[in-house]
């Protein structure tokens, strides 16, 4: 049955990845967002209808509220730093009384898990308050309260990666002896898809968890195995959680301000100890955390992830699910065609169009250190999916419109250039992307210390590819 469904926090992590689920189900999707331009890279904007609106002003909820059959509510204001904890009582205040006057049929809330027995953090204090907020409204309130979530892009994983991958002696304090229960972000979308047409679970809260439970330490040391990575952990009594932040700020994607409250929250255990969710959902079954880990390291490859770029930007650097990026933009005053002529045409006897003696040099010094050094390319002037250009293999060929090269290069990781080509009025915008997928500290030395060379190539490369098309 097709239903009205609203999405708050739809240019998050989880909402982002719950919008194209809902669609294929058949729902009609309207999302809420203070700046509706952050949709605009995802596949699914043009599907749902977006409305301007901000939690913190009440007379902006109304509009995107009416007609609404569910909402899930799936937002927190870690990012607006001190206080925010005010701010997201504020919102959860202001959404609970707009959606007991449109007469929602259900909220559905992602919380986090923590035990209110126990000392837990502010940020966990405020996850918990949020879910009470909620359910003193009139509207019936499922709330799923979750431990680590595990994928990529999750702000859980994606410090414990960058983490586990850059140091290896990993030091924190006392509190990685804590329990935790991560559930892959897969079965936390099956939980919130599930919600909808499960009428017992109206009004419940249900501690959402994998098959593991972990101590932090385990966590991250699990994820070390899984990489090849030897890493050893030292514990500390005693150490400033600014500290930690900051070295989380510095060598992961995740901003200081929000490493900090999410850092805290390990000062008590996010294990499930109720037996509500398997009663209510018996049908659904979490992997393991081992299971979780091996998905999210699956999508360690661009034809696998959708990243989100602000349009019309004409360089993008950016650390984000496990890659360093490079994406440049131009408009080139060519042809498509002629443009992608030139980008097939690279390579092999043809030679790369800028600082052709540089990639040789570089294939020379590959085939020393056992690489498979410059190949070639079989023929000169036609290409196809699975062919050899010198130390890359074509992963992927739209004749005309993108082609994808796998770097085959002795390295300490996976890199990735990837052209697209899109007519722009009489002329052709082209974009190039560079994806480096590091493996451990040897990946991260790698990519900083080529980067000079990294950035003079780059750039030549989209300046050489316009000439040539013109």
């Amino acid at each position: 049955m097709e239903r009205t469904i609203l999405v708050t926090g739809a240019t998050g992590y989880v909402g982002s990845k719950l919008i194209p689920l809902l669609l294929e189900k058949g729902q009609r999707v309207r999302v809420l967002a203070r700046d509706p331009d952050r949709l605009l890279g995802h596949s699914w904007a043009a599907q749902v209808e977006v409305f301007r609106g901000d939690l913190l002003q009440e007379d902006s909820l109304s509009p995107a509220l009416e007609t609404v059959d569910a909402a899930y509510y799936l937002v927190h204001n870690m990012s607006s730093g001190l206080h925010y904890e005010t701010r997201e009582a504020e919102s959860a205040r202001n959404f609970a009384a707009a959606a007991e006057q449109a007469c929602l049929r259900q909220i559905i809330y992602l919380g986090g898990l923590a035990h209110p027995e126990e000392k837990i953090s502010s940020h966990m204090l405020s996850r918990l308050h949020t879910g009470e907020i909620l359910r003193a409204c009139q509207v019936p309130v499922t709330e799923f309260r979750a431990s680590l979530i595990i994928g990529a892009g999750s702000i859980s994983f994606e410090m414990i990666r960058y983490l586990a991958e850059q140091l290896p002696l990993m030091v924190g304090p006392q509190n990685l002896k804590k329990l935790a229960q991560p559930i892959a972000v897969t079965d936390v979308l099956v939980y919130l898809l599930a919600a909808l047409d499960t009428p017992a679970c109206l009004g419940g809260i249900y501690e959402i968890g994998g098959m593991d439970v972990l101590t932090y330490q385990e966590v991250m040391q699990v994820y070390a195995r899984v990489r090849g990575l030897k890493r050893s952990l030292l514990v500390l009594p005693w150490m400033p959680l600014d500290l930690m932040a900051l070295i989380a700020g510095i060598l992961t994607p995740v901003p200081a301000k929000i490493a900090r409250p999410l850092l805290g929250g390990m000062k008590s255990s996010s294990d499930v100890r109720s037996a509500a969710v398997e009663t209510v959902f018996p049908d659904i079954h979490p992997k393991t955390y081992l299971e979780s880990v091996l998905r999210a390291l699956d999508d360690l490859t661009p034809a696998r992830l959708e990243f989100c770029w602000t349009p019309d930007t004409p360089l993008t650097r950016i650390r984000q699910n496990g890659f360093f990026v490079d994406r440049r933009e131009c408009k080139i005053d060519a042809r498509p065609a002629a443009v992608f002529d030139v980008i097939s045409g690279m390579g092999g006897r043809n030679g790369w169009p800028y600082l052709d003696g540089l990639w040789k040099l570089r294939g020379i010094l590959d085939k020393l250190v056992g690489g498979p050094g410059l190949r070639g390319r079989k023929d000169a002037k036609s290409l196809n999916e699975n062919d050899i250009v010198d130390y890359y293999r074509v992963e992927a060929l739209e004749p005309g419109r993108r082609l994808l090269l796998k770097a085959e290069l002795k390295s300490p990781g996976d890199g990735w250039m990837e052209w697209r080509v899109t007519p722009d009025g009489l002329g052709t915008k082209l974009t190039q992307t560079v994806f480096y997928a590091p493996r451990g500290l040897a990946g991260y030395i790698y990519w900083y210390a080529l980067w000079p060379v990294h950035t003079t190539v780059f750039t030549g490369l989209t300046r050489a590819i316009t000439r040539g098309a013109k």
